[in-house]
């Protein structure tokens, strides 16, 4: 009987008949999965790195002014997002802040940050005293008295797969950028003096 086992063994172990439409079977589903997570997770890598690129190129144009901006000039940074990104007015903002040190700069933890003014187009809400604690992690140092410009930029994604297991909601992709005024030592909103002088903006507030 053990012999008899054995030999049976032996032969399904040996044995290479098979049939394609049943391993198919087992093989598509695994297949299709593979397929559409690899295609719904590098298209969101690509709309997010769109969406930096363009915030990249928006701080780069804001760090090079050297008069006052006004909320024309937001509008307008908001339809150059729009069309690096290819996305509608309707699911889409942006959002700038200016962003001072005033004592205590050299320490992360203590330093006091004031806010200069803040302006957002398409729907947005500008940014207030309170909001700058949830930001002071992604603000770097900065010498005391200096400036530094705090660019988001929003747009919503739909997953090309939106109800497949393999996909994940709706979500707006948010991107930070934080750089600095070029030439001028004031990046002032719709009137101050460049270079000196204060800003008069929506108001200010001290975290």
């Amino acid at each position: 009987m053990k012999k008899f086992i054995v030999e049976i063994i032996g032969f399904f172990k040996s044995d290479q008949k098979g049939s394609v439409s049943v391993e198919a079977v087992f093989a598509f589903p695994m297949l299709f999965w593979a397929a559409t997570a690899t295609f719904t997770f590098f298209d969101a890598y690509k709309v997010q790195n769109t969406s930096y690129r363009a915030n990249y190129t928006i701080s780069d144009m804001l760090s090079r002014e050297t008069v006052p901006v006004n909320q024309a000039y937001i509008d307008g940074l908001h339809k150059v997002f729009r069309y690096m990104t290819y996305t509608g007015s309707e699911n889409s903002w942006i959002r700038v802040s200016v962003v001072t040190c005033t004592a205590n700069c050299a320490d992360e933890v203590n330093r006091d940050l004031e806010f200069k003014w803040s302006e957002a187009a398409n729907g947005a809400r500008s940014l207030d005293a309170a909001d700058l604690v949830f930001y002071r992690s992604q603000i770097p140092l900065m010498a005391k008295g200096s400036q530094l410009i705090l660019v988001e930029t929003s747009r919503e994604y739909k997953p090309p797969f939106a109800n497949a297991l393999v996909s994940f909601a709706e979500r707006d992709l948010v991107s930070h950028v934080v750089t600095r005024p070029r030439f001028a030592a004031n990046f002032c909103f719709d009137t101050c003096v460049v270079g000196g002088g204060t800003d008069a903006g929506d108001g200010t507030g001290t975290i």
